[in-house]
């Protein structure tokens, strides 16, 4: 699921062709990427956090919660493509093609989507926000459990509940509360560390794991 070592050697491409590839649950955190193809390519709860991937060609690939968290993808072609559950945080998109892109349920959050070619702001699978949501949006029940969840290692370094200076990742709680409500979150987040065993970066990893908690609450 992850980078070894981080060795990102493994993941990073120069004028590489990468066409149909198919890549689940991959980590391309702060790899670099130019000019290389992944043309009609499936990428699933992969994570490209602080990647660079400039000048490739993404046409036609398929996109299922994926997060582009401080993601540099300037120049690059997503004409064609689906998104689906993805995230935009700080991320470049200067002369970005989003030609006609699909797009369902997906957040863009200080990226700057007016430097990008044929972004459809106006697309109701697009949702844009000028900056994260603020803390106080979280309720103090809420915050505590996960706060408390910054004592397992994995799950502090996902990145996916937590911030940087004690601060709470409300994107994800934003997206988390559209499916559960706050009464089942705090039931269900604090049983994390007995389903999540290894390493993940993405939103849309740890919603399969609160599907499988809620599943076992039902049986």
């Amino acid at each position: 699921m992850t980078l070894v070592g981080k060795n990102r050697a493994i993941f990073s491409y120069n004028n590489v062709n990468r066409n149909e590839s198919n890549f689940m649950y991959k980590d391309f955190e702060k790899t670099k990427s130019y000019h290389s193809s992944f043309v009609n390519a499936k990428f699933t709860g992969t994570s490209f956090r602080a990647a660079h991937m400039k000048y490739c060609n993404f046409t036609g690939c398929i996109f299922q919660g994926v997060d582009f968290v401080g993601t540099n993808l300037r120049g690059s072609n997503f004409k064609n493509a689906i998104f689906k559950e993805c995230i935009f945080v700080a991320a470049v998109l200067d002369k970005v093609n989003f030609k006609d892109a699909l797009f369902e349920n997906c957040y863009f959050v200080g990226s700057g989507v007016k430097t990008a070619k044929h972004f459809p702001a106006k697309n109701k699978g697009i949702i844009i926000l000028n900056s994260m949501p603020a803390q106080e949006c979280v309720s103090d029940d809420l915050r505590r459990v996960i706060e408390r969840l910054r004592e397992n290692d994995v799950i502090r370094h996902s990145n996916t509940l937590h911030g940087k200076g004690g601060k709470i990742n409300t994107l994800t709680v934003m997206i988390l509360e559209k499916e559960y409500t706050e009464e089942e979150l705090i039931r269900y987040l604090p049983l994390l560390p007995k389903y999540i065993t290894s390493q993940f970066y993405t939103i849309s990893y740890l919603k399969v794991m609160l599907k499988k908690i809620k599943k076992s609450f039902t049986i």
